[in-house]
């Protein structure tokens, strides 16, 4: 069986560094899972590595888009795929990095394919969530799937707003849905490395970053890119773009821009490992111990029962 490597973990953790080590001792090539990456142009705030950085080693499905189209699960699972079946063709191993939790696992899952034209739009399940809560979107997706609202917290606006798309879109609920779907990598063994260190060392980590992202010319970046490109661009939505659009705009000044990404990119990281923690076949690491991942992967390809 084909295998295939995904390097996850939580913002600002480290995972592009150990992909690098990993994919130059082994022979890889990275796969991006990441759902802001994919827009050229909005590098700062995405946290893109420089061609230097990137230690010649090919890096796929990164600065692939500059419409500002949708960029979702099911274009990256297509897409995704294909890069993977050709790095295996050239003999190298395809390794995924990101931290889009929703990416990594519909690898293995699978997806349906998204309607083109929907008769109600994800923005407006997006705004009701906004105006009514978390709460009010998981009682409507209890009244029509109490078996997949009960996966799911009332916090967790994202999931819920994915649910409610698919069960007003589909038709189905979405536990019938995920029943029926099939992953194009079912003929891959995943080998799932989680990367994550003490709490208080990671928001240190992310408060570095960021401070990092302002010095580096983050607001002069978003200024260029406002006029560039339209304001419903996906990207302007994301951390980062939305605090310093706010700051462009007036709403709030420079200081409480800088409180409010380190906050929100604390509290990111805080939910990917909150996903991440519910997947039961990942390996974690501490990402300083790079000698010990590869070990454990030179291990996995080693054995021929896996």
């Amino acid at each position: 069986m084909k295998k295939i490597i995904q390097v996850l973990g939580p913002t600002g953790v480290g995972k592009s560094e150990v992909a690098i080590l990993l994919a130059k001792k082994i022979g890889g090539e990275i796969i991006s899972a990441d759902s802001m990456q994919v827009y050229k142009d909005f590098d700062i705030g995405t946290a893109k590595l420089s061609k230097q950085d990137m230690k010649n080693i090919p890096h796929h499905l990164i600065d692939i888009l500059s419409d500002c189209s949708q960029y979702n699960a099911a274009r990256f699972s297509e897409m995704s795929f294909e890069i993977a079946i050709q790095i295996k063709k050239r003999g190298h191993i395809p390794i995924v990095c990101g931290g889009t939790a929703l990416y990594l696992k519909i690898m293995i899952s699978g997806v349906f394919p998204e309607l083109k034209k929907k008769r109600i739009p994800r923005t407006h399940l997006n705004n009701l969530g906004e105006s009514r809560g978390g709460e009010f979107l998981w009682k409507q997706l209890n009244e029509v799937d109490p078996e997949y609202a009960k996966k799911i917290s009332v916090n967790d606006r994202l999931r819920l707003v994915r649910a409610l798309d698919i069960y007003y879109n589909q038709g189905l609920p979405p536990s019938e849905i995920f029943k029926k779907t099939v992953s194009l990598f079912k003929q891959f063994q995943f080998i799932r490395v989680g990367l994550n260190m003490e709490r208080d060392k990671l928001y240190e980590k992310i408060n570095h970053r960021v401070d990092h992202m302002m010095g580096s010319g983050f607001i002069e970046e978003v200024k260029k890119l406002r006029k560039k490109y339209p304001l419903d661009c996906p990207p302007f939505s994301s951390l980062g773009y939305k605090e310093i659009s706010q700051l462009l705009d007036g709403v709030i000044n420079s200081t409480e821009a800088l409180r409010l990404i380190r906050q929100h990119t604390r509290n990111f990281a805080k939910r990917q490992l909150s996903w991440f923690r519910r997947e039961k076949d990942i390996i974690w690491f501490h990402p300083d111990n790079v000698e010990q991942i590869i070990l454990f992967v030179e291990e996995k390809f080693q054995n021929k029962s896996d």
